[in-house]
């Protein structure tokens, strides 16, 4: 969802004494797909460099109707090709008669192989395109084109810093990428079945597991309507971003109204004007509280962080469903490492409201990503151990 954070109104501005968050970034290119992108205990560059060749051309990506799984349509076609080819060549091998030998093989080998080619199609030419809902990654700035030739929406510029945070359903079912650039921060979605879950496997478990109610998984556009992309294209993208910039996928960049900066990478979290460095032993803990909003009692997460004599919270609104992991283990199968530890990440213990000058306000959508990514930090000999699976 295209959201700059001016203009959002959030009842824990009353709480955290901080406005909703406005995006803001700047980064670029460098080499190699989304797959062979660097793991999270890697250390990523975040020096600009010259678009690798070959980018200078417009890379164009279909929306499709939301909620909608979307299968690869080659491996599609191939899926029907396939078993015409066996009996064709099985009727060949072991018929009788010149009829079911020869021209019934024939006519299915045939027709095998149309299906197969089906779908190549001649790229769109811009004037096709202008006339379709979708996304541009023109030069180095990625576009989403409504239809009816509306005037683009600038999501980011590649030019520039920028993150993708990958978020994802408890059963990987739906995917979000949360671009934060300069342009603001939007989100870009696709939808997948049993078959694609499979295909995109390496993909999906890149990304953070949130709560399936939560509004932004939605991923509507600045113009109202959800951006979703088919599983191959949304890959796709990716892979593109991640040669442009092959550390965004660890990274999130945004200020505050204040001016401060709040962004992450795989070596430091910046927050309320202090720098904490995730390389080096951190304590933090999960929590939730409670205050009263007038008449109404409005329920909160915290995360709080400390390391030498920095020390902060991190606040948001919780989530009006937060799965339980007993639920959720059963619906995610033994092997979904990855997901069951952050439903465990998304716990915490019930606490009394911290002090109002400790608190940073931030998008809830970024709160397992940062829990994420403190679990993984070096902890102080005393702390208590990390969430595991």
């Amino acid at each position: 969802m295209g959201r700059e954070a001016k203009g959002q109104k959030d009842p824990l501005e009353a709480v955290a004494t901080l406005p909703p968050l406005e995006a803001r970034a700047h980064e670029p290119p460098p080499a190699s797909g989304w797959q062979a992108a660097q793991r999270p205990d890697e250390s990523t560059g975040d020096t600009v460099a010259a678009p690798p060749p070959g980018t200078g051309a417009t890379r164009w990506f279909d929306t499709v109707a939301p909620g909608m799984p979307q299968t690869d349509g080659a491996a599609s076609r191939w899926r029907w090709s396939l078993p015409l080819l066996v009996v064709a060549l099985v009727l060949a091998a072991t018929a009788r008669g010149v009829l079911l030998r020869a021209i019934v093989p024939a006519a299915l080998a045939a027709l095998a192989v149309a299906l197969a080619a089906r779908g190549r199609r001649r790229p769109r030419s811009p004037a096709a395109q202008a006339s379709r809902r979708g996304l541009s990654l023109d030069g180095d700035r990625l576009l989403l084109h409504g239809e009816d030739g509306v005037a683009p929406h600038a999501l980011l510029t590649t030019g520039e810093r920028f993150g993708v945070t990958l978020l994802a359903t408890p059963r990987r079912d739906h995917l979000v990428a949360l671009l934060s650039s300069s342009a603001g921060m939007s989100c870009v979605g696709a939808s997948f079945d049993g078959p694609s879950r499979r295909a995109f496997a390496a993909l999906l478990d890149r990304a953070s597991v949130v709560s399936s109610d939560e509004v932004g998984l939605e991923a509507i556009g600045p113009d109202g309507e959800p951006i979703a992309l088919s599983p191959a294209a949304l890959a796709a993208l990716l892979d593109e971003l991640t040669l442009r910039s092959p550390g965004c996928l660890e990274r999130f960049v945004l200020t505050d109204a204040r001016g401060a900066m709040l962004s992450m990478d795989s070596r430091e979290l910046r927050a309320g004007g202090r720098v904490f460095d995730l390389t080096a032993p951190l304590e933090w803990r999960a929590f939730v509280f409670q205050e009263a909003l007038g008449q109404a009692i409005a329920v909160y997460q915290g995360t709080w962080i400390r390391q030498d004599t920095s020390e902060l919270v991190l606040v948001c609104l919780l989530p009006a469903m937060t799965p339980a992991p007993d639920g959720s283990s059963a619906a995610l199968g033994p092997l979904d490492r990855g997901a069951l530890r952050d439903l465990r990440l998304m716990q915490g213990t019930p606490e009394g409201p911290p002090p109002a000058e400790q608190r940073v306000a931030i998008d809830r959508l970024l709160m397992v990503p940062i829990r994420s990514a403190l679990d993984r930090a070096p902890r102080p000999a005393a702390q208590a151990p990390r969430a595991r699976a």
